[in-house]
């Protein structure tokens, strides 16, 4: 039997929009959902530790730093959830042939992941509320990293599967139930370690960002920024260190197929130097409290997103590529453009972002009802 007959057939209503089109919305959302991921998963990251030593060490500033960083995640776990929905509806449009049967196959777990969502939402916003009475919070914390990262390693699992159509009988034919998760693949650690490690990175330049705020104790901004900007300068090297790692983990078509592109390899090492760039704007924070210039702050804000963006679309090149070698030519898919839809979708596509775009403006220039936390 040949790679191609493994997947489904074709839907029989052809795509809106070019399929380039689509791969612009799935990145441009996707690059936004990790970004807000980063922050949330990062930030619990730090916060947990930094309460853990803090109640060890009595350490009134660092329980403060991990209150103030706290108190901020249970908004991004909404920008987390929200911003995941478009990216996942674009993978499946365009790559549902594969998608949708690795998520039937899995689907105990698959489905599983709405009820660990809540559960992790709710130990999240328990954490905030036994912060906000100043005693020690990192338990609950500890509770909903674990399920948020359960909740991850799934997804990581999910998008893994699809690209692996000679396995789908095997699981199928061992249990029709989607209680079987999938033979060890070499890429999967891999991908869910790159994916940590930029949340640790990425969400140490979100408490550096954050430590400009000017409600903040002088002292906890000098700890954000000299603690986070030395964590995100380590995370992103550890970062870079991972994507050599998840690179030479890929098969050998898989890496001669972005080596020999025009397009991947020089973005692969603009990427490299993103993380860099990314890693030195973090740097250049450890100096003394107070308001830095909006410009500053666009250094590190924007190599850090563009870095996030061209991860996004290297990862899209390893999916297609994978894809193509095993019969599944996602830009041989049929389309017929109905472009009133499209033009429909974009406005209320940017009126969306426009409103998420005032809502995080909202959010930075709120001032706390409680300016310390335990």
């Amino acid at each position: 039997m040949s790679m191609t007959a493994l997947f489904p057939a074709s839907d029989p209503i052809p795509l809106p929009a070019p399929v380039w089109l689509f791969k612009v919305f799935h990145d441009l959302t996707l690059a936004l959902h990790f970004a807000s991921l980063y922050l949330l998963i990062g930030g619990l990251f730090l916060s947990i530790a930094w309460n853990v030593l803090g109640h060890a060490r009595k350490s009134a500033v660092m329980i403060e730093a991990s209150g103030v960083i706290l108190s901020r995640l249970p908004i991004v776990m909404t920008y987390v959830i929200n911003l995941g929905i478009p990216p996942l509806l674009f993978t499946q449009v365009l790559y549902g042939r594969a998608l949708y049967t690795s998520s039937i196959l899995i689907g105990g777990y698959w489905i599983s992941v709405v009820f660990v969502i809540m559960a992790a939402y709710g130990m999240l916003y328990r954490a905030d509320k036994v912060s906000a009475q100043k005693r020690a919070w990192w338990g609950w914390g500890i509770a909903s990293l674990i399920l948020v990262m359960y909740v991850g390693r799934i997804y990581s699992i999910n998008m893994t599967l699809m690209l692996r159509p000679e396995v789908w009988a095997g699981m199928y034919d061992a249990t029709a139930t989607g209680s079987h998760l999938p033979p060890h693949d070499p890429t999967s650690l891999p991908r869910f370690v790159l994916m940590m490690l930029g949340s640790l990175a990425f969400g140490s330049i979100g408490a550096v960002l954050f430590s400009t705020k000017r409600v903040l104790d002088p002292q906890v901004q000098v700890y954000l920024r000299i603690r986070g900007g030395v964590i995100a300068a380590l995370g992103l090297i550890l970062l870079a260190a991972s994507g050599v790692w998840v690179f030479r983990t890929q098969p050998e078509y898989v890496q001669q197929g972005l080596l020999s592109s025009g397009f991947y390899h020089p973005l692969i090492l603009g990427w490299l130097v993103l993380l860099g760039a990314s890693a030195l704007g973090a740097l250049s924070f450890l100096k003394k409290p107070g308001k830095l210039p909006l410009f500053k702050c666009l250094l590190v804000v924007f190599p850090s997103l563009l870095a996030i963006g061209s991860f996004v679309i290297l990862r899209e090149g390893v999916r297609d590529i994978t894809l193509a070698h095993k019969g599944f030519d996602v830009w041989q898919s049929p389309v017929n453009c109905n472009w009133l839809v499209v033009i429909l979708f974009v406005v209320s596509l940017v009126a969306g972002l426009a409103g998420v775009a005032w809502l995080i403006g909202v959010i930075r220039s709120a001032k706390p009802a409680e300016e310390h936390y335990a």
